[in-house]
């Protein structure tokens, strides 16, 4: 397989840990400041499918047993995912009503946050990048390991 197969599916589940984190601590925020765990807001319910896909991609490659249908099939699916993240960002911008608020960064300095958050917000930013690529980075070799001893077993098998 391609590594980026690979990456492919050892992203998979560290996006989902990361937008069921999100959805969480969404719904505890909300909850006072809103009054409620839950509404159907446009960025919360593209989340939400979001989250969703993440567990259908991660089901279907569980589902199929032959590595290299299961790695065509699910690029696919990782093409059509696409449009879900798009959406869950500008989600507020296509249906322009709900809860949140635009874009927090900007190129416009008058939309930005204020510039006591805005340090911090891009520090946050910063640092769950990084640590999605270091995971990233760990999950694929983990990944390339577990197919180089797959192919290892297969050999001794067959000899």
């Amino acid at each position: 397989h391609h590594v980026s197969v690979l990456a492919a599916k050892a992203a998979a589940p560290i996006g989902a840990i990361m937008t069921m984190i999100a959805l969480a601590t969404g719904a505890i925020w909300g909850q006072p400041m809103w009054g409620t765990w839950w509404e159907w807001d446009p960025r919360l319910t593209a989340f939400l499918i979001l989250f969703l896909f993440y567990l259908g991609y991660i089901a279907l490659w569980a589902a199929l047993e032959n590595p290299d249908t299961a790695a065509d099939l699910t690029s696919i699916v990782c093409l059509v995912g696409s449009v879900f993240a798009v959406i869950s960002r500008y989600a507020i911008n296509f249906w322009n009503q709900g809860l949140h608020q635009g874009a927090s960064l900007s190129l416009d300095a008058e939309e930005n946050v204020s510039d006591v958050f805005w340090q911090p917000l891009v520090i946050c930013i910063v640092g769950f990048i990084l640590l999605f690529v270091a995971l990233l980075l760990v999950r694929t070799r983990t990944e390339i390991r577990a197919r180089r001893l797959m192919a290892l077993k297969l050999r001794e098998r067959t000899a």
